[in-house]
């Protein structure tokens, strides 16, 4: 049985659901294992930026959003040992490097569970493409202007307001991949901080150093494509300005319905994130 979500990832990091999961697991008579696919902080943050700005999650300034990343002990992996020792589970470690998104991640995450990846047709195809930075700059402006300062979302909300906007730019031909926000020495300055924690990981589940393991993405030049950092065009500042005008009412209408604004637990965008 395989149970795969982003959300395990913050779950598990809370003593009481841990212990309810597992407690779980070994009740159906099954051995627990942990397959974690670990990425260089650097690219992990800038990855979740373009995400979570693009669900209509966040809305703040990348500079804001790493500020507040580099100090979320959850970025380090040292504490999976922890709790794969506490729970007696296996961890199975699998390297998240630009190498494994260009040959996919599935065929190795197949590969980790003891599958075959040839028994399957589309293991190559990516349903989840990374947003660009014409789709964060449309995202972020709309977000910030239909969302007041201490508010957020609902989960429903913020839903119908991503398949909105996906909808639209892929219609206006604006839809985008490859958003950012990093320069070289930011980059730097985040790997540097997180270095002894995932020296430790890297030593104990790989018998390597990080910088070993993650040798094409340490050290990598970055120029930023955030619109907020780097201006673009007179033309692309227009077609932008011109999709915020003709998609805030889009999203404005969405605020309006109470069947999205349901108050409830299942619908808090905070909690069902973990």
């Amino acid at each position: 049985m395989v149970l795969s979500s982003e959300v395990l990832e913050a779950l598990l990091k809370k003593r009481n659901n841990a212990t309810a999961f597992f407690d779980r697991i070994r009740e159906l008579n099954l051995e627990p294992k942990l397959v974690l696919f670990p990425r260089n902080q650097s690219q992990l943050i800038n990855s979740r930026y373009a995400q979570v700005v693009k669900g209509f999650r966040r809305s703040e300034s990348f500079g804001a959003f790493v500020e507040e990343s580099s100090r979320c002990p959850s970025l380090g992996y040292s504490l999976w040992i922890e709790l794969a020792d506490a729970f007696d589970a296996e961890l199975v470690a699998r390297p998240f490097t630009t190498e494994t998104i260009t040959q996919g991640v599935v065929p190795e995450f197949l590969r980790a569970i003891g599958v075959d990846s040839s028994e399957f047709s589309d293991t190559t195809v990516r349903h989840n493409e990374s947003a660009g930075p014409s789709t964060v700059s449309v995202a972020r402006c709309v977000s910030r202007s239909i969302v007041s300062p201490g508010k957020q979302l609902t989960w429903l909300q913020a839903e119908r307001c991503k398949k909105k906007l996906a909808a639209y730019l892929q219609e206006k031909r604006l839809a985008d991949t490859g958003y950012c926000g990093l320069t070289t020495a930011l980059a730097l300055h985040i790997e540097k901080e997180w270095q002894p924690d995932n020296d430790a990981f890297a030593c104990h589940v790989w018998g390597r150093r990080w910088v070993e393991i993650f040798a094409v993405d340490i050290g990598r030049d970055f120029r930023p494509n955030d619109f907020d950092i780097s201006q673009p065009d007179e033309s692309t500042e227009r077609r932008l300005r011109n999709a915020v005008h003709e998609v805030r009412p889009i999203m404005e209408e969405i605020m309006l319905d109470p069947a999205l604004a349901i108050q409830a637990a299942w619908n808090d965008l905070q909690r069902r994130a973990g």
